[in-house]
């Protein structure tokens, strides 16, 4: 069974990359990060073999330890449940979970995180290899972290499965992961600002970390060969015995939801709503195909996870900056007013994933032969009206809090030229490239769902376009440092720079959906594994 379910992921994934050589580029990608990541990881793990025994086991347990932790939260809020090989699709056969299960578990480390986790124990066994029996110790604790990841995300995948499936719950994991992403982003910048420069006060830190980390779950199993490294035999052992505990119950957890989901009902039902008249959404734009388009998508930005999670996304990066520059004592305020801008570089790439999103849904517009400058403008509409408060309300805070009036004008006409000529941007690249995403409702972050290299040509075309079209913006705001009254032409030269670049935009990606809306069609249809 064990190579059976293996094998059965290996050829799902290889079927599915012999259909798209989009899939290949973006794995081929995917393995490349991973290997230069995995690379440095090992390079600093035989680094540590030529340091002290306490410092190695201090990195080594909060690295390992984050990396545990990493597993968990990943396969929750990111990944959810493996879709290649979900033990739900398997309850109409004759098997028990009990067959199944070690075959799940092998499955789990075929893949890019699995593979890659192995790799880093092993250099965990080449940084204790320092006498024979750290060594053996290394390579008995190893393989045991390593079990630990890969159990802790199945078992939270399996007995978390209905949770995951649900809406609401997803709209909470972006939630989570945003506040998770500024959190870490602020806790960096105050613990640069807090810690300093002082070697001492650092590895005291590092020290702490360490302790904590070695008594919590994710570190137990990990914190093995330091502890037998200081000689501390006790806490080893407790370590030791804690780490085949959990492992232990992880597997019966694990066992005890296989054997649920092997005997439950998948499918769930979905209740009707009612159809009216025009509601609010709809009084917000004009009675036209644009504005159609408009309502239409405006009203998935509340409904569509896969939309959330574009808008949380672009709202991280500026309200890290802001919130670290306001509680940065050394922080001047100027750093701080910029983000307005950097909020409006990403809104064009909203308007340029908008096809993919539509899916199979995308034929009602062909269909109904609507033109591709109504598309193009629907959707840009839809846009402003989402991203045009989030802006103006980033302003007002960035300038009530620090104060720099005298920047609001060119922070104004930067975001405004900025936000306009990303949609410009975003029309026509979003009419040359799309890909299939993720159905409604399912994980958008789940396994081939990055678009591979249309997805990454739409968003590094979109953004190198939004960085040249706005040149003219940007040269009266650099001018506005050197003569102050420049400032006050940002706005106008700022509105027109990015109505130009919105009109042209549209309409030449309008003309260019003209031409292609069978090749859209097909790209956005194309089924995924």
């Amino acid at each position: 069974m064990v190579a059976l379910l293996v094998r059965l992921k290996l050829t799902l994934l290889r079927n599915s990359l012999r259909r798209s050589v989009w899939r290949t580029v973006g794995l081929v990608l995917a393995v490349a990060y991973a290997l230069g990541l995995v690379l440095v990881g090992l390079a600093g793990l035989v680094a540590l073999r030529y340091a002290s025994d306490g410092l190695t086991g201090d990195v080594t347990v909060v690295a390992f330890a984050l990396l545990s932790l990493g597993w968990l939260v990943m396969s929750v809020l990111v990944f959810g449940v493996d879709e290649t090989v979900d033990p739900a699709r398997f309850a109409l056969l004759p098997v028990r979970s009990r067959e199944l299960l070690p075959g799940l578990l092998a499955a789990g480390l075929v893949g890019v995180p699995g593979l890659a986790t192995a790799l880093l124990g092993l250099g965990l066994v080449l940084t204790w290899a320092r006498t024979p029996l750290l060594t053996l110790v290394a390579v008995l604790a190893a393989p045991l972290g390593v079990l630990t990841c890969v159990l802790l995300s199945r078992a939270a995948t399996s007995t978390l499965a209905g949770l995951l499936a649900t809406r609401r719950f997803r709209d909470l994991a972006f939630v989570l992961l945003a506040l998770f992403a500024v959190i870490l982003a602020v806790g960096a910048n105050l613990g640069s600002v807090v810690l300093g420069p002082d070697p001492q006060q650092l590895r005291a830190t590092l020290a702490l970390a360490g302790t904590v980390a070695a008594w919590t779950p994710f570190g137990w199993a990990w914190a093995v060969p330091a502890d037998v490294a200081r000689g501390a035999w006790a806490a080893a052992g407790v370590h030791l015995v804690l780490g085949l505990s959990l492992a232990a119950g992880l597997v019966r957890l694990w066992w005890h939801s296989l054997d649920e989901q092997l005997v439950s009902v998948s499918a769930a039902a979905s209740g009707g709503s009612r159809v009216g008249g025009r509601g609010r959404v709809d009084r917000l734009f004009p009675d036209s195909p644009s504005g159609a388009i408009a309502a239409r998508t405006l009203r998935y930005w509340r409904r569509d996870p896969r939309y959330l999670a574009g808008a949380v996304g672009f709202v991280i990066a500026p309200l890290a900056i802001l919130i670290t520059q306001l509680v940065n004592p050394a922080g001047g305020g100027g750093v701080a007013m910029l983000t307005p801008v950097l909020l409006a570089f990403f809104v064009g790439l909203s308007v340029g994933q908008d096809l993919s999103f539509d899916g199979t849904a995308l034929w009602t517009h062909v269909s109904a032969g609507v033109s591709g400058a109504d598309d193009r403008r629907g959707r840009v509409l839809s846009a402003v009206a989402v991203y045009g408060p989030l802006l103006l309300v980033l302003t007002v805070v960035a300038v009530g809090f620090t104060g720099r009036w005298a920047l609001l004008p060119a922070v104004v006409g930067l975001s405004v030229a900025v936000a306009l000529v990303g949609l410009g941007a975003g029309c026509v690249v979003g009419a040359l490239w799309q890909w299939a995403a993720p159905p409604p409702g399912a994980n958008p972050f789940q396994k081939g769902s990055s678009g591979g290299l249309p997805a990454l040509l739409s968003v590094g075309v979109t953004l190198a376009a939004t960085v040249l079209g706005s040149l003219p913006t940007v040269a009266v705001a650099l001018g506005s440092a050197v003569l102050p009254w420049l400032g006050w032409l940002v706005v106008p030269v700022g509105a027109a720079n990015g109505l130009v670049a919105v009109r042209l935009g549209i309409s030449r990606g309008g003309r260019l959906l003209d031409r292609r809306w069978p090749e859209a069609l097909s790209a956005v249809s194309e089924k995924s594994d």
